[in-house]
């Protein structure tokens, strides 16, 4: 048989490499590349020792000797750094059974997951948001949160590894490496608008600063919108932690109150854009759902709307926010004027990665749909005369 033919053509489609150890932890077998991976190309490789290879692993040997006893499945360490700018995930996995000692492998095998790609990604996310940053110090916090929330996402990988058959685990890997990946998105595109609410308020700040004095009510108003971004900014992180979470609670909610709410954090950004917005409809309508993910999601369609207006802009730019009611459902219908939905883009417009934008993520209309149905509710667009109309639905109970 072609065994090692297989297993190379495995290595070079799937960057993986792998060794192979005994109990006395000496390598046996090794796939052709792992040793310039692991920066010991100058070794000898008769006899070389696990440790000597793989110092990571160093002080894990009681941990590799129970995955010899079958006390434990899978030894994992994610995110290793090696040959100076190569990341890997080392898992340690069972091998061949002991014939001589029942209840025993003979031999563990070591494998080398390459992960270069969702890393540099991760970091070059990272590295645009701390660019547009003006408030480096909640933004170094938030990036420690989502350390956090990738070490959480990391132990659910492992639990998920655990309770699946072994020729599974390693697709369970990379499908939860890219949840991390989303999730990420989201929160970055999530953080554009208030940075950039921020940027606008702060920059007005310092111009009339320049000008002259200015009223101490008008400068501690200003400072309390700044304040109000930094922490949606941190609401924000909060709610996305919670996401998937079953259990969160649902509660009613007026409609115009948190819709005002909303525009008080945006106000100048669109006076600067000179887009009007216009809050129209019954003022007293409940709704029953997540009040926070509601925000998220008008923000998104607010921002979307400026952004059309900054590729059509005109004299009377204008966005409309309507509120009603049918038989079972609170209504939202946010319209503006800027020139419509292209016609191919209408069936797909909340897909996952759809944009019409130079420089869109395509994220944003795809969480926000999300968000809506998992309140029970529904998100439809449309065109509508020299623009497009998007109607929100919830529940009233």
């Amino acid at each position: 048989m072609h065994i090692q033919e297989i297993l190379n053509a495995i290595n070079a489609n799937h960057l993986y490499e792998y060794m192979v150890i005994d109990k006395n932890l000496q390598i046996i077998e090794y796939s052709d590349m792992v040793f310039r991976l692991c920066e010991a190309s100058s070794m000898n490789y008769d006899n070389m020792n696990l440790i000597q290879v793989v110092p990571e692993l160093y002080g894990m040997e009681a941990e590799i000797e129970k995955i010899f006893k079958k006390e434990k499945e899978v030894l994992t360490l994610p995110y290793i750094v090696k040959n100076t700018d190569q990341y890997v995930h080392i898992h340690v996995h069972p091998g061949r059974t002991c014939n001589e000692k029942e209840g025993y492998f003979e031999t563990l095998i070591i494998l080398f997951e390459n992960i270069t790609q969702q890393a540099n990604t991760q970091q070059k996310l990272i590295q645009e948001r701390n660019e547009k940053s003006l408030l480096l110090k909640e933004i170094s916090e938030k990036n420690m949160q989502l350390k956090r929330f990738n070490e959480e996402m990391q132990v659910m990988v492992d639990s998920a590894i655990k309770k699946s058959r072994e020729n599974q685990k390693i697709m369970e890997i990379q499908s939860r490496h890219a949840q991390i990946g989303e999730m990420i998105g989201m929160v970055t595109h999530q953080w554009k608008q208030p940075l950039n609410s921020i940027n606008l308020i702060v920059s007005v700040l310092k111009i009339k600063l320049k000008k002259g004095p200015i009223d101490t009510n008008m400068f501690y108003e200003t400072l309390d919108k700044v304040v109000m971004q930094v922490e949606h900014l941190n609401q924000t992180v909060v709610d996305f932690q919670n996401f998937f979470n079953p259990m969160k609670e649902r509660v009613q909610f007026n409609l115009f109150e948190h819709i005002q709410s909303v525009l008080r954090l945006i106000e100048s950004e669109y006076q600067y854009k000179y887009i009007d917005i216009i809050v129209e409809g019954d003022r007293n309508v409940l709704a029953y759902g997540y009040p926070n993910e509601f925000k998220q999601i008008l923000l998104s369609l607010l921002k979307n709307a400026k952004d059309a207006f900054e590729e059509n802009p005109h004299e009377n730019m204008q966005i409309t926010i309507a509120i009603s009611t049918d038989n079972e459902h609170a209504c939202v219908r946010i319209k503006d004027n800027a020139g419509g939905i292209p016609a191919d883009m209408l069936n797909t417009l909340f897909d996952l990665y759809v944009t019409s934008k130079k420089e869109g993520s395509g994220l944003g209309l795809n969480i926000a749909k999300n968000m809506i149905e998992n309140m029970q509710g529904s998100l439809t667009a449309q065109n509508i005369e020299n623009g497009a109309e998007f109607s929100l639905l919830l529940p009233f109970h």
